[in-house]
């Protein structure tokens, strides 16, 4: 059930992960008019803006008089506001940019509050409008399959499932077919940025999506992350041309990637520490002294330097020896702060990346038979 959730998410605050970029803002600025019904003066209201992480932060507060009170302000790009209220339940999602909005709420139903006003405001109002029917569904298959979970009812659980299913694919189309709709929307590239880290959406998608706007978006906070994002994983994608990189040995040596490619090449990235990593060590030994002779070249890049390693040379060294590994050995000991690890997207260990001649990356992650038969596939044994 979690990809429902997140879709959820996605269609109900889609704009939640946005950022504000510190930059000359343009325009007049924003001013967020607002008239409440059933509370005092002199009770405060308090605007919010979600932090890198997603959490709202405070941004401004006011009084509220006569019914009303007003936010002003300037913000370089469009970024979700969340106004909550002392006395009222709930709070107001506005999507601050420089124009001016109006609000109309009440104090029992912040949620149901009209804004109008706002280029953008009005994108994404009718985006939440116009998705309300999925939201709808999307709230009974979790409440069926909530339902199913407490009774214990596996036959409800599991039909639930293939409904969830295909309410995932449901929701994904409706958001792509809304971004080719609206090529030029600030909407869809916050959309997409959701979609792709969310993994709903694979990284080439979202690159052709990037590539496709207009230069003015491109400059966008939003859109910058996606294309630092993309990057980042297209560059460790099968398909994708291996990065170069350059390491010290256990001499201290500089080796570098491209001065040790063979017909094909393995990216080994380990630690004298991986347990998973030594076990599967002397299969990949096998492997190599077996085909070396016929082009396959092994550069192992050590994550070894955690924090707690005492002597994190020493160890990997060690490992090098005790495993009896041939083949090139490379480490900056920086564990994964390490800057190879960071260019191929490297977040547990083991992590290996197969390489054609032409370096480029033609497998990932493969060990055991599964590695010797890619390897021996490639070679054209």
């Amino acid at each position: 059930m979690k990809k429902v959730f997140v879709i959820t998410c996605i269609i109900g605050t889609l704009l939640f992960a946005s950022c504000e970029k510190k930059t000359q803002n343009s325009g007049d600025g924003y001013a967020i008019e607002t008239t409440i019904n059933g509370l005092p003066d002199g009770v405060r209201a308090f605007l919010k803006v979600p932090n890198d992480k997603g959490v709202p932060q405070p941004k401004d507060t006011a009084i509220i008089q006569d019914g009303k009170f007003l936010f002003k302000g300037k913000v370089a790009y469009p970024q979700l506001g969340f106004i909550y209220i002392n006395g009222a339940q709930g709070n107001i999602n506005v999507l601050l940019e420089n124009a001016t909005i109006t609000i109309d709420a009440s104090k029992d139903s912040l949620s149901a509050a009209k804004i109008s006003g706002g280029k953008h405001n009005q994108e994404y109002l009718k985006f939440v409008e116009d998705s309300k029917v999925l939201a709808k569904n999307v709230q009974e298959v979790r409440a069926r399959y909530q339902a199913a979970i407490k009774s214990k009812d596996t036959e409800k659980i599991n039909s639930t499932k293939k409904e969830v299913t295909a309410l995932d694919q449901q929701a994904v189309k409706y958001q792509e077919k809304y971004v080719l709709d609206h090529p030029s929307s600030y909407i869809s590239v916050m959309l997409v940025n959701r979609l792709f880290l969310n993994k709903l959406i694979t990284a080439q998608k979202a690159k052709q999506f990037f590539d496709a706007l207009p230069d003015d978006m491109k400059k966008t906070p939003v859109a910058e992350q996606l294309f630092v994002k993309t990057t980042e994983m297209l560059r460790s994608s099968v398909g994708g041309m291996a990065t170069n990189f350059t390491a010290p040995n256990p001499e201290g040596k500089m080796v570098s990637l491209n001065d040790i490619k063979g017909k094909v090449t393995i990216v080994d990235f380990w630690a004298a520490w991986c347990g998973p990593c030594r076990r599967e060590n002397p299969n990949v030994v096998k492997i190599y002294e077996k085909y070396h002779k016929d082009g396959l070249e092994i550069i192992g890049v050590s994550l070894d330097g955690r924090p707690n390693q005492n002597n994190a040379k020493e160890d990997w060294i060690r490992a090098i020896k005790t495993d009896g590994l041939p083949w090139h050995q490379v480490s900056n000991l920086d564990g994964f702060r390490d800057g190879i690890a960071r260019t191929y997207n490297v977040r547990s260990i083991p992590s290996t990346f197969i390489l054609n001649e032409k370096g480029e990356i033609a497998a990932k992650n493969l060990r055991g038979a599964a590695l010797e038969a890619k390897i021996k596939e490639m070679l054209g044994k």
